[in-house]
Formats: C-alpha cells, structure tokens, sequence
C-alpha cells in the first residue's frame, strides 16, 4: 500500500477528539542507519522518520511508524477510546484486559483521561503499564506524568510520585521534575513546601535553572515580599546558577509595578552593565512607574524608546493618560501633539486617543489656528467628530470668550449626531447661565439621561468649572439616574439654597 492509501472512515468529532486526546512522547536523538554512507546522519529525526532501500520501506520502530500500519494504530486507538468513554470504565482493568499498550496507546490513554478530567485516574494507570515492562520505569516518563499532574493541579499526587521514583526505583529526579513542584506549590501559594523542594534539589546536587528561581521571584512580587526578592537573587548566586536576562527583566518589572523606583533603576544599571536586552514589557513598566511619580525627564527618555521599539509596542490607553497628565501638569502642552503624532505612526488601536492628544495640545495653548489645522486633518482623513473633540474646542472656545465659535462647534455636533455629555452641559451652564439655555434643549440636548462619554484628560487640562462641582456633590450624597433637565435644576436650587444661607 502506498503513501495515499486511505484511512479508516472517521467523523469530524472523533477526529477533533483523536487530536486533542493524543499525547506522544517527545522526539529524542536517534541513531539512523542508513544504506548510502555519503549522506549524513540527522541529530534530531522528525516524527515519522521513514528510509527507502530498494524500492521497499524501512521504518524505526522508536521514532517512526510504518505507513502500511496506520490504519491499525487508529483503529487500535479509537477501540481504546471507545472503552475509556463508557460509563465508570476502569482504565486499569481495561489494561488488564488487553495485556498490554504500547507506548503510543499508554500515552493516548493518558491523553484521554487528561482531556476527559480523569488526570486522578492516569498515576494507577502508569503504575499498572510500567509494572509490566521494567524499561518503562525511566526518567523521562516520570517526568512527563508528574508535569501532568501538577498542571492539573494535583501537586500532592506528583509529590508522592517523586518519592517513588526516587525511594523505590532509585531513580535520580531532574530538574525539570523539580522545577514542575516548585511551580504547582508557588500557584498555591505554599512557599514553605516550594522551598522545601528547592533546597532538596540543591541538596541532591541538581543545579536548578534560573527560570526556576524567577518563578520564585514572580511569587514573592505577587505577594509583596519585596526583599524576598532580593534574598532569592544572591540564593541564585551562592548555588551557581546566575541571573539570566531574563530574571533581571522580571526584576525590574516588578520592582516598577511596586513604586522601588531606586530598586528599579540598580537593576537596570546591572543589565546595561551586563550588556543584556531590556525587553519590551519591562521598558513599558519603567515608563509606568515614572509617569506614576511625574518624574518628567526620565519618563520622556523612556517613553522615546519605548515608541521607537520594532516590532511596535501598543500602549494601553491608561498608560497613555498618565504620561499626559504629567505633560499638562508641567504645562508642556506641545508634547501632547508630539506624543499624538508618535502613536498614530505606531498604528494605535485607539485612534480616537490620538485626536484627542493632538487637539487638546492646540486647546490648552488656546490656538484657533492649531485646533483648525487638527479639524481639517481630520475631515482629510475623514475621521468624525466625537463629544471628547467637540468638548475640547468648546473649553478653549470658553477661555476665550469666543461665543460664536462655541455655537459653530455645538451647531456642527448636531448636524454630525455627536450627542453631548455631561461635560457640554457643564460648560454651557458656567458660560451662558441656566436661564439662557433655551436655544440649546431646542436642538435636543438636554433630553437624554446624563452620561459622562468624555475623555478625563479635558478635565485635567481645563478643570470641572462650577456645575460639575456642584454635580459631585450631589452625587456623592445621592446616586440616581437624572436625565439632563432634572440635573440642571438640581444644580440651579442647590445655588439658590447657598446663596440663601451665605
């Protein structure tokens, strides 16, 4: 039968089964006998590694399978999965009664149980199937069933089939089966017993390797063992196993997310003096926790590079907000348009940040001519308004005491169906007054329930005026749904009742 040969009819959902319940071992370095010396020999074979002599098909039976026995191997598989399936089967008594499985089938029933919330059930099973065939009691299998039982969140159970392993068949533990405990007690948050295995591995002379100590350090942050921290590093270092990359970019990270700015910086230090990469994540920590604390200079250097990055970095908008707040609070409002600039070239996913950036940057210097240029790039890119863009404008329109271009903004809000917010009604109230407001509920502003649908960085750039704050108090006292006419008159007796008692 040749390569094209058909295989046993199987539907769509036992072939999505069959894929996710399939559980083979990892490939490792075979020897490969071959007829035609000139030709090398491969380090690592693929999956099926297949050799024709002679016009026939020679098949290794470790790492290769023989096309002719494809159609059995599935059959064999589906069989054991169609035994596995039944209600309260025994997996155990199901191996006994088949005599035996070869490794495929060992590890597609392991798979199945995994798959099928069964991982309790795959220990009784390895026992039984190694208890057959003494070369299956090995490193590499003990190890592969222990990480499966700590991903499933049975640590308890991996730590009994290490001292299996180690007490009943004297087999050494390696440090990936060390490092999977330590990880499954740390998701606990048992440090104790994550410990305890890490001085037993340094005790045993297995070197552990320093993704087993970052997970450690990843623990302690999570928890706010800051100095812990610290303590794991030099324990690296005593045991011979020195900070990577890696660790050092966690370091930082962490120590960024905590406020240690000077804890930050030391370990920074380190990794230019090391010569090592910061990554990406970590860069954009550094910038969060500058903008955090408002210092500027460092916060702009960092944000240069960060900006600068290839592949491009996307920002949250969060992060975003911080570092503008720290540009207005230092009145460096030409930065807000230079940092517009920089995240429309990275291909932000929030394009109505940009806008906002860039137009709030003109608003705040009170440019007519800068907030126009921005409208007029924007209809040629044609982006529309939103109540963020139009709030803007009317605030620096405000400042300004220029009316009539705050009723050429509110007028261009209606004929574009952008509703206003709450902040448009605020600004109109402080500048006009509650009793000149019938021109704007005659174009529907003030018919809808109060929403707040602006960016807080307008806020931040022009303050909350009169009418918010009042609003605040309000609210802080009673929290209802108002519609706008209802706040409006809440706001106008609650002046009254002040100027009465003043």
């Amino acid at each position: 039968m040749g390569v094209g040969m058909l295989l046993p009819s199987i539907s769509v959902n036992d072939k999505t089964f069959l894929y996710k319940a399939l559980v083979f071992p990892k490939p490792y370095i075979r020897t490969l006998t071959s007829t035609k010396p000139q030709f090398q020999r491969p380090t690592k074979p693929p999956p099926f590694s297949v050799h024709f002599s002679g016009g026939k098909t020679k098949f290794y039976k470790e790492n290769s399978v023989q096309f002719d026995d494809l159609p059995r191997n599935w059959n064999l598989k589906r069989s054991l999965f169609e035994k596995l399936k039944a209600r309260d089967s025994d997996p155990v008594q199901i191996l006994e009664e088949d005599g035996d499985w070869s490794k495929e089938l060992f590890w597609a029933a392991v798979g199945f149980l995994n798959q099928s919330s069964r991982s309790s059930q795959v220990l009784q099973v390895f026992d039984k199937w190694k208890s057959k065939d003494d070369s299956r009691v090995s490193q590499f299998n003990y190890e592969r069933i222990i990480s499966l039982l700590v991903e499933e969140g049975l640590v308890e159970v991996a730590v009994l089939t290490l001292k299996d392993m180690k007490n009943f068949h004297g087999l050494q533990a390696s440090s990936e089966i060390y490092d999977s405990i330590i990880h499954g007690f740390l998701k606990k948050e048992r440090f104790e017993d994550a410990l305890f295995y890490l001085k037993e591995m340094e005790d045993t002379k297995v070197i552990p390797q320093p993704h087993t100590y970052n997970k450690l350090i990843n623990a302690y942050a999570d928890n706010g063992l800051y100095d812990d921290m610290a303590k794991c590093v030099k324990r690296m270092e005593s045991n011979g196993c020195f900070p990577n990359q890696s660790t050092y970019n966690l370091l930082i990270r962490e120590f960024s997310i905590a406020g240690l700015i000077k804890r930050m910086e030391r370990t920074y230090q380190i990794v230019i003096s090391k010569k090592m990469d910061l990554e990406a994540s970590t860069m954009v920590a550094m910038l969060d926790a500058y903008a955090n604390f408002g210092i500027l200079e460092k916060m702009e250097k960092v944000c240069k590079k960060v900006l600068k990055l290839k592949p491009k970095v996307f920002l949250k908008d969060d992060l975003i907000h911080k570092v503008a707040i720290v540009y207005i609070e230092n009145f460096m409002f030409s930065k807000l348009d230079d940092l517009g600039n920089e995240l429309y070239h990275t291909k932000t996913k929030n394009s109505d940040m940009v806008w906002c950036l860039r137009m709030l940057s003109h608003a705040c210097l009170l440019s007519r001519t800068g907030m126009e240029s921005v409208i007029q790039e924007m209809e040629y890119k044609k982006v529309g308004w939103n109540v963020t863009i139009a709030n803007t404008m009317l605030f620096a329109y405000a400042r300004m005491k220029d009316f009539e271009n705050m009723k050429v903004v509110i007028f261009k809000m209606v004929d574009g169906g952008v509703k206003g917010d709450i902040v448009t009604c605020g600004i109109l109230c402080d500048v006009y007054g509650f009793d000149e407001l019938s021109c704007w509920r005659k174009v529907g502003l003030f018919g809808d329930v109060v929403e707040f649908k602006s960016n807080p960085l307008i806020l931040v750039a022009f303050g909350k005026g009169c009418f918010l704050k009042i609003v605040e108090e309000l609210d802080h006292r009673e929290s209802k749904v108002w519609s706008y006419e209802h706040l409006i008159k809440l706001v106008k007796q609650h002046q009254i009742d002040e100027d009465r008692f003043s």
